[in-house]
């Protein structure tokens, strides 16, 4: 026993290391190949990201430049920069208007990349400024000292300068021959052009995006992170290339760096390698736990073969009553052993349950179909009753021709009211049938009902369960005119909706209280039984509840199309009572198919 079971642990032993060594080392390769490879990914990424903001900031500095140079060959702006002798005011207003209107048509032509545009006029040592808000305000500036003061050293064709809170470029205007200096031009970069250049390359929270001019001063286009700081402070070591796109690893960053127009803007973003390591982590962690997972399995697997077989029967016994029943098929027995005796079981318990269900459904079924046999058998005796005392009364007082019209439509209510052929009828004739039955209510209530009947004629041709649309006629006179006082009317509308036949009864009767309204949708939905009748609590002759008939055709209609029809029910105290009922519309093809039929 004791050799068994040391022989039965070295076999466990072994085999556990042959399932999770190799587990073990596919996992950390895996790994080690998901960090490379987002890596990879994230530097291809963001040197897209670096070219196009590239491309982007070198279509501004075009448009910069065709914005000096449009200024610059303006006749009527040099005419001003270099007319210093003329003393006659009106030519030196002449002059400055011109120069105004000069630079305020290419400030608005620009407006949607810069916000504000100065023109220097060295002579005269003044500037005239135009914005949103002002149109030409002319001011002393002196070029010596400040983001001009490069003007004053050297010629010079554009440069970016941090001027107080906003990034402006500079252009000199010099003369051809000698390169005296004449004048110059400033515009202050709208703001949302550097926040697009950020929206482009901003990609990771913890990433740094530094714009620097091209002497090497730090712009406020910069987007900075908590770490910002101490990278600032490391650019000037990068020693940055003027042509091309780098990138380099140092000092615990990822640093993309590219050099803009020759230098004139220089972009460099800074990612921790912490980002990428953050990047790779769920899938490393994915990784380690799927590795996990088959390590664990692959000890569970030794255990169990290991075992003895009786082991595995017991698991596969208790599986089996747990499991949740999704389909009834049987398993061939291949064995005759434990495990054939659990399949056999399997299969004579499959077959129990479907023949409890098929009984299930049969009975369920059968109630249906009598409920519905019960209700086309079903008539109204009150109804029957006052027609007979109509008719009673009528043969005193009229003629023998209204007694014949009056037992005619009763002979044809009767008549459909019996039949038994088939269970769906065309809409024609259950209106054929709602139309006899509005015709005794008129007689019986004459000069005090109107009832307006409308129907299209496509809708006519579709089919429908009978004896559906009467007790929604009949609903609408017990409760919702017979109580009223006065003169009553009904509309009764059928129309053909897409897809959908849709029949109106709307009364303008005494409508119901919110809470009746509530307890007859809920029969509809078959959450709650309708309650009980009042009157029948207090001891008197129970009331016909409006509930009932409305719940059966609401369920007949879900019965025979499904849940996406049936009957939605408004009321409202005082205002009367709309029930809307729907059921599919007839097809091509549908209307010869009932008039076949009905040949």
């Amino acid at each position: 026993m004791m050799k068994g079971t040391s022989l039965r642990i070295r076999l466990l032993v072994i085999m556990m290391c042959l399932t999770t060594l190799p587990v073990l080392t596919v996992t950390t390769i895996a790994s080690y190949n998901t960090r490379q490879s987002v890596e990879k990914e994230m530097i291809n990424a963001n040197d897209s990201r670096m070219q196009w903001a590239d491309q982007y900031l070198e279509e501004l500095i075009e448009q910069l430049d065709t914005l000096f140079y449009t200024l610059q060959i303006n006749p009527q702006l040099m005419a001003g920069l270099t007319d210093t002798d003329s003393t006659d005011a009106g030519n030196q207003y002449r002059s400055l208007n011109n120069i105004r209107e000069a630079i305020t048509s290419q400030f608005y032509t620009n407006s949607r990349k810069i916000d504000e545009l100065t023109l220097y006029m060295h002579e005269k040592l003044k500037a005239i400024s135009v914005d949103f808000v002002n149109s030409g305000s002319v001011s002393p500036l002196n070029i010596h000292t400040g983001p001009w003061s490069r003007l004053s050293r050297e010629p010079v064709n554009m440069y970016f300068k941090q001027n107080g809170s906003g990034i402006y470029a500079y252009h000199g205007i010099n003369r051809f021959e000698d390169h005296r200096l004449l004048g110059g031009i400033g515009v202050r970069i709208n703001t949302e052009v550097w926040e697009e250049v950020s929206h482009i390359l901003q990609s990771e929270a913890e990433s740094s995006v530094f714009l620097l001019n091209d002497e090497g001063e730090l712009l406020s286009g910069s987007t900075m992170s908590e770490s910002s700081g101490d990278i600032g402070r490391r650019l000037q070591e990068l020693n940055i290339s003027e042509h091309g796109l780098e990138f380099r690893q140092k000092d615990g960053y990822f640093f993309f760096m590219k050099t803009v127009a020759d230098g004139q803007l220089t972009l460099v973003k800074a990612i921790p390698l912490t980002t990428v390591a953050s990047s790779a982590r769920p899938t490393i962690a994915a990784g380690f736990l799927t590795g996990g997972l088959f390590v664990i399995a692959s000890i569970l697997l030794s255990i169990l073969f290991s075992l003895r077989i009786t082991r595995p029967i017991v698991g596969l016994a208790m599986s089996m009553r747990k499991a949740h029943v999704s389909n009834f098929e049987q398993h061939s027995v291949q064995s005759r052993d434990e495990i054939g005796l659990l399949e056999r079981g399997y299969n004579s318990m499959m077959e129990r349950i479907r023949e409890l269900i098929e009984v299930e459904y049969r009975q369920e079924i059968e109630v249906k179909n009598a409920q519905l046999l019960a209700l086309q058998a079903q008539i109204n005796p009150h109804f029957l009753n006052n027609t007979l005392q109509l008719i009673g009364g009528m043969a005193l007082s009229r003629n023998a021709d209204d007694i014949y019209s009056i037992t005619r439509v009763i002979g044809d209510l009767l008549r459909y009211s019996i039949s038994h052929e088939g269970g769906l009828v065309k809409l024609e004739e259950e209106l054929k049938h709602v139309r006899n039955y509005v015709f005794i209510q008129e007689n019986r209530f004459l000069g005090r009902c109107t009832v307006v009947m409308e129907a299209d004629e496509f809708s006519r041709a579709s089919l429908l369960p009978r004896f559906t649309l009467q007790p929604l006629v009949e609903n609408a006179f017990e409760h919702g005119l017979q109580p009223q006082r006065g003169h009553w009317k009904l509309i009764i509308r059928i129309r053909t909706i897409g897809s959908r036949t849709v029949f109106m009864v709307k009364d303008e009767g005494v409508g119901m209280a919110p809470e009746r309204l509530g307890e007859i949708r809920a029969a509809l939905r078959g959450n709650v039984t309708m309650a009980a009748d009042p009157a029948a609590q207090a001891g008197e002759p129970p009331k016909r509840r409006m509930g009932i008939g409305l719940s059966n055709v609401h369920s007949r209609l879900v019965l025979q199309f499904g849940e996406n029809y049936g009957m939605n029910i408004y009321s409202k105290a005082g205002a009367g009572t709309l029930v809307v009922i729907r059921w599919p519309a007839a097809a091509e093809g549908d209307e010869r198919n009932a008039e076949g039929a009905d040949n």
